[in-house]
């Protein structure tokens, strides 16, 4: 006797389905790092640091020439505080573009795997995420460097756990 199974053993063998969630969150990925990924480089090959020391010249002496009575005292210590924060990537430039290349290279792998998904883009991507930290841990500690770390801390933090939300999906 044939078997006449409406269903036959092809359609049964369901692949696991990209949820859509995901497939935005990646997306995100691909655009927010391919701009980042075009920005970087071409710091790292128009950079000039004569140029990054005339900018800064002039942007201090913009904001001393603004600045009243009454703002003098906060604008000094942010005007101090984007000064060093400004050597300091002026010296460190040619390694925190190279780290910041790294990690954004591995933040688009780890997002293509995870729209491809494997489990394992996850992990690339965290370790992007870590490696993106290293270049803030150079600079002196200021108001400006911490609120860099809020806001980085901040999206890093929440893309990550909406992609660990995803992991069940994951191979």
């Amino acid at each position: 006797m044939e078997d006449q199974h409406f269903l036959d053993q092809e359609s049964l063998n369901i692949e696991n389905e990209r949820p859509t969630f995901l497939t935005v969150l990646a997306i995100i990925t691909f655009v927010v790092s391919g701009f980042l990924l075009i920005y970087a480089t071409f710091q790292l090959v128009t950079y000039s640091e004569v140029e990054q020391r005339e900018a800064i010249e002039l942007m201090v002496g913009q904001m001393e020439e603004t600045t009243t009575n009454e703002t003098a005292e906060i604008m000094g210590d942010m005007t101090s505080s984007i000064q060093l924060m400004a050597e300091e990537d002026i010296e460190n430039h040619t390694l925190f573009s190279s780290i910041s290349l790294i990690s954004i290279l591995l933040s688009l792998f780890g997002a293509f795997m995870m729209f491809n998904m494997k489990k394992t883009g996850f992990h690339l991507y965290l370790g992007s995420k870590i490696i993106g930290l290293i270049p803030l841990m150079f600079y002196t500690l200021s108001g400006l460097v911490v609120g860099y770390y809020i806001l980085f801390g901040f999206f890093t933090l929440a893309f990550v756990i909406m992609y660990a939300v995803n992991l069940k999906h994951l191979k």
